[in-house]
């Protein structure tokens, strides 16, 4: 047999040839399974984090849509959410508006989003 062939049997053909031995591919796969089931539940826990975020903020802009106001909203103006006594909402440009419990501080963006603006 030549040279070039004997490299590439998977045994030794000389009893002073080096043994032979295989890598463990079991415990490269458990290792790579549970790093990739890891990537996978992350990107799941991020998606349903995000998507909680998105309900969150449907459920302020349908309270906000359903306010009453007297004003046409500006695009970058903070707005504060109120409601009333007989549970109806109403938007206000009064910040800390005693007669009213307060809901929200909220600014109105160009893509007609209100979103909350975080008082520090």
């Amino acid at each position: 047999m030549t040279g070039l062939k004997k490299a590439l049997l998977p045994y030794g053909t000389t009893s002073s040839a080096p043994s032979i031995v295989l890598p463990d591919t079991d415990l490269f796969l458990s290792e790579r399974g549970s790093l990739t089931r890891n990537y996978f539940e992350n990107a799941v826990e991020l998606l349903n984090r995000e998507y909680e975020a998105i309900k969150n903020l449907a459920a302020l802009n349908e309270l906000a849509y359903s306010a009453s106001y007297n004003f046409v909203p500006r695009v970058g103006q903070q707005y504060h959410l109120y409601r009333k006594t007989d549970g109806q909402y109403l938007l206000s440009m009064i910040e800390n508006w005693s007669a009213h419990e307060f809901v929200a501080s909220l600014e109105y963006t160009a893509d007609s989003v209100w979103k909350e603006v975080v008082c520090a």
